[in-house]
């Protein structure tokens, strides 16, 4: 053990002497998680369509309509089912709210659209009603889509309220039905509700004796139902009532239950999610520093002089392991550090944090045996290491967020580790996942650096004794 703690401290101390390894491992992460968190702090929209998970909690006819209109949104793209079973043997069944939310934590879509219990019964009553709830979750990395949901929602209630005037034996019955409510209305006094009885009186007379004229005349332009003055429509009227769904778990309530001293969760600011790209970009920065210095080495002749003494080849490996694996921590911790007292990013979950950081380093450090065994040459290790590496932070959500790739640059993702260590590290600072819902990208980035060093040290026993 001391001789593999010996190569580890001369590997970290020839790191630290290397200027741009250093600049890499250390610089430049900062560089790209400052300069991201200052491009993306407004917001970017997505051009492509929205994938949302549809939740419908009141299923009534009303909200199987709404549903359908949804699902024909040429803006959403929208999913109702989950399977189960086996190949062969699949079944399908709805999402439940719980399940939805987890979805959008674990960034597995972009948002969720709930239709609550009553959903159906507040549209039979669109005058009287205020209107109908709809229950909105979005991933707080996507806030630029937030808003264009919520356009998206209001322009399909304006769309169904219009179709609702142009069916006057529909209207009629609504209007019934804001006329009872008003009549057993405790809050009106005797003129208010005289004069609402009127007016259902007259529309009623109206809706009978002209039910045609909302019929468009042959050439006329349709009328925009949101292009009406005031926020909404007229007079401010929003037939869709948007509730935000928090998809984020609070932290722990402070000693004493003090809840308002520990705040509900860390500051929602876009450093939040590029620190964990540019620690990513700091974990590449090692890899490829070991990497190349082990290639050096060997061809070198380093290796040959550790081989006189009694070390064997896996003393050796664990030894530039065990010195990558530790200057991954070191960058995590510098970078945490900056992003805390520069920034205000607050982890949500340090043990889940201290995971995901131990998980993702032991992926790279796989991966950095791995590029060293496979390269005969300083020039090969940094092609192929460097070349692999950008392309898995190009498909993984390192250079550009996920949620900006189109949706088969997304499904290729799921090949990258970069994806799977964002997602780790996303999950301790702010996203709040459980620790069931981080053994999925944990349990795949450990599965990575278990393959990498048992590679690597097939192929660098090999070599050693040929």
């Amino acid at each position: 053990m001391n001789a593999i703690w010996a190569i580890a401290i001369k590997d970290i101390r020839l790191l630290l002497r290397d200027r741009m390894g250093f600049f890499f491992a250390f610089i430049f992460p900062i560089m790209t998680a400052i300069f991201f968190g200052t491009i993306f702090g407004s917001g970017k929209e997505s051009d492509g369509r929205i994938d949302i998970i549809l939740v419908d909690e009141d299923s009534t006819e009303g909200s199987r309509s709404f549903a359908e209109t949804l699902r024909n949104a040429s803006e959403l793209s929208v999913i109702d089912k989950i399977e189960e079973g086996t190949k062969g043997y699949k079944t399908t069944r709805p999402f439940s709210r719980e399940e939805a939310e987890t979805s959008v934590r674990t960034s597995k879509a972009t948002a969720f659209i709930a239709l609550p219990k009553g959903f159906g019964a507040s549209r039979e009553s669109l005058f009287f009603g205020g209107g109908t709830t709809i229950v909105l979750g979005v991933d707080p990395a996507r806030r630029a889509e937030s808003g264009m949901l919520e356009g998206v929602l209001t322009k399909y209630g304006f769309m169904q309220m219009q179709e609702a005037f142009q069916k006057p034996d529909l209207m009629r019955s609504q209007a019934r039905i804001s006329l009872d409510r008003i009549r057993e209305s405790a809050s009106l006094d005797a003129s208010q509700k005289q004069v609402f009885e009127k007016f259902f009186g007259d529309l009623d007379q109206f809706l009978v004796d002209v039910p045609r004229q909302t019929d468009a005349a042959p050439g006329a332009a349709a009328t925009d139902p949101t292009n009406s003055a005031g926020p909404g429509g007229p007079g401010g009227f929003q037939p869709i009532t948007i509730e935000r769904a928090d998809v984020l778990k609070p932290k722990s309530p402070a000693p004493g239950g003090n809840d308002s001293a520990a705040g509900v969760r860390p500051p929602r600011n876009p450093y939040a999610w590029t620190f964990p790209q540019g620690m990513i970009w700091g974990f590449m920065g090692c890899t490829m520093s070991f990497a190349i210095a082990l290639v050096l080495e060997r061809t070198r002749g380093t290796l040959l002089r550790l081989r006189v003494a009694p070390l064997s080849p896996m003393h050796v490996l664990a030894g530039k392991a065990l010195a990558c694996f530790l200057m991954t921590q070191v960058v995590a911790i510098m970078l945490l550090l900056i992003a805390r007292f520069a920034f205000g990013v607050v982890p949500v979950s340090i043990p889940t944090l201290a995971v995901a950081m131990v998980c993702t380093g032991a992926a790279f450090v796989g991966l950095m045996l791995f590029f060293s065994v496979l390269s005969h040459s300083e020039r090969a290790a940094a092609g192929l290491g460097w070349g692999t590496m950008l392309i898995f932070s190009m498909i993984g959500g390192g250079m550009v967020p996920l949620f900006l790739l189109t949706g088969w640059m997304r499904a290729l993702s799921m090949f990258s580790p970069v994806r799977w260590a964002i997602l780790a590290l996303e999950g301790g600072i702010w996203r709040g996942m459980s620790p069931s819902e981080m053994l999925l990208p944990c349990g795949i980035l450990l599965a990575i650096g278990i393959a990498g060093f048992v590679a690597g040290a097939m192929v660098f026993g090999k070599a050693e004794q040929a």
